[in-house]
């Protein structure tokens, strides 16, 4: 018996080429950057893409957060889930604050400069990421933004979850720190978590070879 499909679904303002350098198992799916007006659409979205057979999700940041929500509404769909650059956590009060700013940015017509920040965060990837948001645009972003405010904290769903459950994360990541994912490992046991040296949130970007073997291996690090 074979591994399960596994599908790729990518974060806030990310095409499918972000997993471009990442060396995934044979018959990978890259999914479309999450859209819909809730969580429950956005997860939809990915069952309605995604194979008949139980299959391996794998969720990068935004897309993290969606595979929750397919988790929670379909977990008989999966047979492996994998979280990356992940927070498991509702949105802080200045969460709240910084997407009700840039969703006034986008409305002023600001969205280019907008993105520009938000790829500055990218580091050497700058200019990938740049190009990523400016392919996809400020209507999804705002639809994005919504799906961020609606995040519910999932440390539940994922401390009951019997699926197979790993979690990579940068160890210079800023914007979801190593605390979040070594914290979720640490009330559920059998999970693997890889933190990766000199990454940030980016990982994909950043250690695609790290990430490329976390998936074709399974995780070999339980805490």
């Amino acid at each position: 018996m074979g591994d399960p499909p596994a599908v790729l679904l990518p974060g806030t303002l990310c095409t499918a080429d972000l997993w471009a350098g990442v060396r995934c198992p044979a018959g990978t799916r890259a999914l479309a950057t999450p859209r819909g007006g809730t969580l429950a659409q956005a997860a939809a979205t990915v069952l309605d893409a995604a194979p008949p057979a139980p299959f391996h999700l794998i969720g990068f940041s935004l897309g993290a957060t969606v595979a929750c929500e397919v988790l929670r509404r379909a977990p008989e769909r999966l047979a492996r889930l994998t979280l990356v650059s992940a927070s498991a956590l509702a949105p802080r009060p200045e969460q709240l604050e910084t997407w009700a700013a840039h969703e006034r940015e986008v409305h002023a017509g600001r969205f280019g400069t907008l993105a520009e920040g938000l790829a500055a965060g990218a580091g050497p990837h700058h200019a990938r990421v740049l190009d990523m948001a400016l392919t996809l645009g400020p209507e999804v972003y705002l639809e994005q933004l919504a799906l961020l405010r609606s995040r519910p904290d999932s440390r539940a769903d994922l401390a009951a979850c019997r699926l197979p459950l790993t979690l990579l994360v940068g160890a210079e990541d800023r914007v979801t720190p190593p605390a979040l994912s070594e914290a979720l490992a640490a009330q559920r046991p059998r999970t693997s978590l890889q933190v990766v040296p000199g990454a940030g949130h980016y990982l994909p970007l950043d250690a695609p070879e790290a990430l490329g073997a976390a998936l074709l291996t399974g995780g070999a690090t339980y805490a």
